[in-house]
């Protein structure tokens, strides 16, 4: 490419001659961000496709800018451009930096971004030089593969860069984007009980996507979430790893999503999954599935590392509305959708999560350091007597084992309530309350 078609082809993802829309503000990635600005290290930012990635690095830019901050010190690269498509590489790298030193002559530091970035291969390197050489270039790179993050990153970038992992929207989140704020006080949660109970209702059934939040047709929303899945198998799946079986992975990405929650062992989702796959290729194709954010697998508590790796595990879904979009039902399943939010809050939270399975089964264990700090199980309501015996049984099963005192119920439906068993305590505490409150 000519630097001229370089130059063009940045000014649409640039600031230099006009403003961009930033969308709504996403505040804790944000304020970790700006602490991250103080340093020299490379910041990563990896996340499934579409979860806002790139909205934030922009938000950082335009805030930069508000601040004194030249516009031309600015450098924006999406590296999907189909622009660069025939051209993806190091020689890229350097012909699109030197056309910027050339046409905008920044003077001072630079905040670079590299969309995208897992596209040009050995990108590594050049980031590694720039930061050995001391230029003066605060960079910043975004992918949608785990290994971003990993052997192609880690060891070339180690001591040398900072992560941040990017998610969509959690239910405070949504909230905000819905126009709703959140007041911290009992009298504002009781007098919104009913507005934030349909927003639950909402958030569990169309997820967290920014845009599909923001899309009010619900068609629309179903069509662009049918595409987010199938790039991300294609882009960040297929394409990454060369695969000649897309249609088996894709069929094994349905099983997932109409199974979600549920322990499986690779040989059982090979036996039920009816997919002609042996049982190497489901634990790779898997594992290429969990790289790619779509999926999560979550391990049964054991005090042996041995038996973690060898029980089932349980399957989570990226995120509500995509699974919704694209998994074969035939109920609305609920209670699994609510149990899938819980399951990603705790994540966002970056606890240590695993499930407890004994006679009786603790959806998650909350374990910090060396100590238990939490059991928590998910249901929709209690109020049938089957159901909360179920559940309260399970929990003082696992108390017990764990030698607690207290767990946590967390429901759709009902009022926050404390239950008092046994010696044992339960707090009940609805959704739309706990994923608000920064739980547990």
């Amino acid at each position: 490419m000519e630097k001229s078609e370089i130059i063009e082809s940045l000014l649409a993802w640039n600031f230099w001659q006009k403003g961009l829309d930033t969308g709504i503000s996403r505040g804790p990635y944000l304020e970790q961000i700006r602490r991250y600005l103080k340093t020299d290290e490379v910041v990563a930012l990896s996340g499934i496709r579409r979860c806002g990635k790139s909205t934030i690095l922009l938000q950082v830019l335009s805030e930069l800018i508000n601040n004194g901050l030249p516009k031309q010190n600015t450098l924006y690269i999406n590296f999907e451009d189909p622009k660069f498509f025939n051209f993806l590489g190091l020689d890229l790298l350097d012909k699109i930096w030197r056309a910027y030193q050339e046409y905008l002559k920044p003077r001072g530091k630079v905040y670079l971004v590299l969309d995208e970035v897992q596209k040009v291969k050995g990108w590594e390197h050049w980031v590694r030089a720039k930061y050995d050489q001391k230029e003066s270039v605060k960079i910043f790179v975004t992918g949608s593969n785990a290994e971003l993050l990993s052997a192609e990153f880690s060891s070339v970038l180690t001591g040398r860069h900072l992560e941040l992992a990017v998610a969509p929207l959690n239910f405070r989140e949504y909230l905000g984007f819905r126009g709703v704020k959140i007041e911290n006080n009992k009298l504002w949660m009781v007098e919104s009980r009913d507005l934030l109970y349909g927003h639950a209702l909402e958030y569990l059934r169309i997820g967290g996507f920014p845009k599909i939040v923001l899309t009010g047709d619900e068609l629309l929303r179903k069509e662009l979430l049918e595409q987010y899945f199938n790039d991300i198998l294609t882009k960040d799946i297929r394409d990454r790893y060369k695969l000649k079986e897309a249609g088996k992975l894709k069929n094994l990405a349905l099983f997932f999503a109409a199974n979600f929650t549920r322990p499986y062992t690779f040989r059982k989702v090979k036996s039920l999954s009816e997919i002609p796959l042996s049982l190497d290729t489901v634990h790779r194709f898997s594992h290429y599935l969990e790289n790619s954010f779509i999926v999560d697998f979550l391990s049964r508590f054991s005090y042996s590392l041995k038996n973690r790796m060898q029980t089932a595990r349980k399957v989570y879904f990226v995120d509500n509305g995509l699974r919704n979009a694209v998994a074969f039902k035939f109920s609305s399943d609920t209670g699994k959708l609510l149990e899938n939010a819980v399951f990603h809050h705790l994540k966002q939270q970056k606890k240590e999560i695993y499930y407890y399975q004994e006679k009786q089964e603790v959806d998650f264990v909350i374990k910090e350091g060396l100590k238990i700090t939490g059991l928590i199980n998910v249901s929709n309501n209690i109020e049938d007597k089957e159901t909360y015996l179920r559940e309260t049984a399970s929990l003082k099963e696992g108390m017990r084992y764990f030698k607690r005192k207290d767990a946590t119920l967390i429901t759709l439906e009902g009022k926050a309530k404390t239950i008092s068993d046994e010696g044992f305590t339960i707090l009940t505490v609805p959704f739309y309350q706990w994923a608000i409150a920064d739980l547990p």
